[in-house]
């Protein structure tokens, strides 16, 4: 014998069942609004744990979390000059949840200096925000008693190609690229795989010179193991009162700074990319940010997605045209 729902009890069960269709249909084809807080968002450092760039970012991911609620992650990709992280992003879910810690190597010099880069810094990115912008400080290890710029360009004239200088960046190893050039020396360049690396080997001796940031080679400067000849940019830093530029020594017109912005692959939504952007602006108001910068001799860079366009494509243009007169 077969049972029949009554009127209301059928319309009761068809009712319940279109809401549950209804409602698994919806959450698939409208996902929650960006950001879910219930998501983390990766920020992809495509350099070494404790470099000026690592600490500025965990600074803003900490800000973002307080001042949000979403849960921003640091996370370190280094290695063959910043391009495997930067790679790691370009190949990601342009959905906003990767996003990438990009800079000056890994925008501009990376096209230039690698012989085969595995992206397209224009075509495979949108840029969201501008971070910063630093200037660096050559150093010396204990390999070597010169304490000045003089010194060091004395010596290289003496024995061209014997001093070594170490690099992690293709930032950092132009700005002594340049520096050679411009002071008409010669020195050997030895590669490392990141700038915290680089540091570690001029401290024990394995190279002589090395340019970096300012947070990376201060707890050398307090243990004695380096010592800082001259900055790199067109003024003195805060964080080195006391060491002069190089300029100041006798390079005249030499001047080298690096900036950092956020990427996300392209494909990104542009309300997505609107909202990083907010969050990201927000953040740098904020005293973690504001400490970090301080204490890395770095300048907030201010820019939004059409002013990092325009400086990428002007960088790319004048560099370009720089490196082909260096060779």
């Amino acid at each position: 014998m077969t049972t029949f729902l009554s009127g209301r009890a059928a319309v009761r069960s068809a009712a319940r069942f279109f809401a549950v269709a209804l409602l698994a249909i919806s959450t698939q084809a409208f996902p929650k609004a960006f950001p879910d807080k219930d998501r983390p968002v990766r920020i992809v450092v495509p350099f070494g744990v404790g470099s000026g760039s690592d600490t500025v970012m965990r600074a803003y991911a900490r800000a973002v979390n307080e001042q949000t609620g979403i849960n921003v992650i640091v996370e370190n990709k280094a290695g063959a000059e910043g391009s495997i992280g930067t790679e790691f992003v370009k190949n990601a879910a342009p959905d906003g949840y990767t996003v990438l810690f990009g800079n000056l190597s890994t925008h501009i010099l990376n096209v230039y200096m690698l012989p085969k880069l595995s992206y397209d810094p224009v075509a495979d990115f949108i840029p969201v925000t501008g971070i910063s912008n630093v200037a660096l400080v050559l150093n010396a290890g204990p390999s070597t008693k010169i304490r000045t710029i003089g010194e060091l360009i004395e010596a290289a004239r003496a024995e061209p190609g014997k001093l070594t200088f170490a690099s992690g960046t293709t930032s950092t190893r132009l700005s002594v690229e340049m520096f050679q050039q411009m002071a008409h020396i010669k020195m050997l360049s030895v590669p490392y795989k990141t700038q915290s690396q680089a540091a570690v080997g001029l401290a024990g001796g394995e190279v002589d010179f090395l340019v970096t940031d300012v947070s990376t080679a201060l707890p050398y400067f307090k243990n004695g193991r380096l010592r800082p000849l001259g900055t790199t940019g067109r003024t003195r830093l805060a964080a080195l009162p006391d060491v002069p530029t190089i300029s100041e020594q006798g390079v005249e017109n030499y001047e080298f700074s690096a900036w950092h912005a956020l990427f996300v692959p392209t494909g990104t939504p542009p309300d997505v990319v609107g909202e990083l952007a907010r969050i990201f602006r927000d953040a740098a108001r904020s005293q973690y940010v504001a400490d970090a910068l301080k204490a890395n001799s770095c300048e907030g860079l201010d820019m939004d997605t059409e002013q990092l366009k325009a400086r990428i494509r002007a960088d790319l243009d004048g560099w370009g045209t720089r490196l082909r007169a260096m060779k």
